[in-house]
């Protein structure tokens, strides 16, 4: 007889965990992962008017303030602040002797005149404007010695005060910058503008492109005068005083722009340095 359909076991769905512990076996402990070591912060850089001795602070407002323990590399430098005196005096002496040259331009003109109508040289002149260009020269050369001697140690004291503040040029241009032509139609500017930005910070403030402009049209000026009064261009005397008038008012208002300067580099070291002479 027909029995029906024999019986199929049931097959179960469920596979063993290949990772479960055999049976009896105490479970396995995990370790929990170590974090990692972080490292000390660095102590901030600075990046503005880096030193400044106990008792002091820096004197622009826009300078950020001085890390605790932080110390400058090496030996402090020393405020100028004998040579800023003497920076000064030789340009107000400059800007003195140059108003009187002015003066002196207009007596020289009948002189000059009177040597050309009797086919002379004007070498062969000698009037007090003459003798006030004579005088004028060694002046101006003095002022450019004590000038450079004041910026060049201006310059060693921002390096060290304001590390990150970059100086465009390096430190041979700080005399050669005035000299070597082409290149003295900015060098200097920007050696000072630079030494200023380390020392006082800010942005750069308009009197500074006014005194550089003073200086090239004076420059300029003084120089065609005294290629006047030389023979050395085929002007009337009469042009030598527009000369002149030009570069005094040009030589008197960039000097005084220059003591403001000198003034306020030298302050703001003075106020973060021991002053020396």
């Amino acid at each position: 007889c027909w029995r029906g359909p024999a019986a199929v076991p049931e097959v179960s769905m469920t596979q063993p965990d290949p990772f479960a512990p055999p049976s009896g076996a105490a479970p396995r402990e995990t370790t929990p992962a170590t974090p990692p070591a972080t490292a000390p912060a660095a102590p901030p850089q600075p990046r503005f008017g880096a030193y400044a001795p106990p008792g002091h602070t820096p004197p622009s407002a826009g300078a950020p303030p001085v890390p605790a323990g932080w110390a400058p590399p090496g030996p402090a430098p020393a405020a100028p602040t004998g040579l800023a005196t003497a920076a000064v005096a030789l340009a107000v002496a400059w800007c003195a002797i140059q108003v009187v040259l002015l003066a002196a331009s207009f007596q020289a003109v009948a002189p000059y005149e009177a040597a050309l109508a009797a086919g002379g040289s004007l070498l062969e002149v000698s009037t007090p404007y003459d003798e006030l260009g004579n005088l004028l020269l060694p002046l101006q050369v003095a002022a450019f010695v004590v000038a450079c001697l004041w910026l060049q140690q201006c310059r060693r004291a921002a390096v060290v005060l304001s590390p990150t503040v970059r100086q465009v040029r390096g430190p041979v241009w700080v005399w050669l910058g005035w000299a070597v032509p082409v290149v003295s139609l900015w060098f200097p500017f920007q050696v000072v503008r630079d030494v200023r930005a380390a020392v006082v910070g800010g942005r750069t403030p308009g009197r500074l492109g006014w005194w550089w402009a003073c200086w090239l049209v004076g420059l300029w000026a003084s120089n065609q005068a005294a290629f006047s009064s030389l023979g050395l261009a085929s002007r009337d005397p009469e042009t030598i005083p527009v000369f002149e008038g030009l570069a005094t008012v040009a030589v008197v208002a960039g000097g005084l722009l220059w003591v403001g300067l000198v003034r306020e580099i030298t302050g703001g070291l003075r106020a973060r340095l021991a002053p020396v002479a």
